[in-house]
């Protein structure tokens, strides 16, 4: 399995449709049993976001009534898919409250896209430890 990579904390500039997309899968990747964002098979689960480059699993397209819907395509471990779908798009909502942009928000579409294992989802696991332990360039002095 690739290495995870974080996905940095919505900032407050941007557009609301880059801030949505990376809040949702930081908001996703948060929760219990998500281990990463999934492309898809063609490649439409992105968003580009050019402080963080590509943010893997989600795209936020804009819906008829001026708001914008999120797709989120994730891996998740063997558990009770509707519910942790739910939990996600209450963590997603719950976010775009904080960040204010609780009114441009749409629907939210979760889907799941691989599922892995137990031992899978510990090495999934310390590899997202892993990452959000390593020391940034400004921490380790470059």
């Amino acid at each position: 399995m690739p290495p995870v990579s974080p996905v940095p904390p919505p900032e407050p500039g941007g557009s609301p449709r880059v801030r949505l997309a990376r809040l949702a899968l930081a908001a996703a990747l948060a929760a219990p049993d998500v281990f990463e964002g999934e492309v898809g098979p063609n490649r439409l689960r992105v968003t580009a976001d050019p402080p963080a480059g590509l943010l893997r699993g989600v795209s936020v397209t804009a819906e008829p009534d001026g708001r914008y819907g999120v797709d989120l395509r994730l891996v998740a471990g063997l558990v009770p898919l509707p519910a942790l779908g739910e939990e996600v798009q209450r963590r997603v909502r719950q976010s775009a409250r904080r960040a204010g942009l609780a009114e441009q928000l749409g629907g939210i579409n979760v889907e799941f896209g691989r599922l892995i294992g137990p031992n899978e989802a510990l090495r999934a696991g310390a590899d997202r430890e892993a990452v959000s332990a390593a020391p940034t360039s400004t921490e380790s002095g470059r």
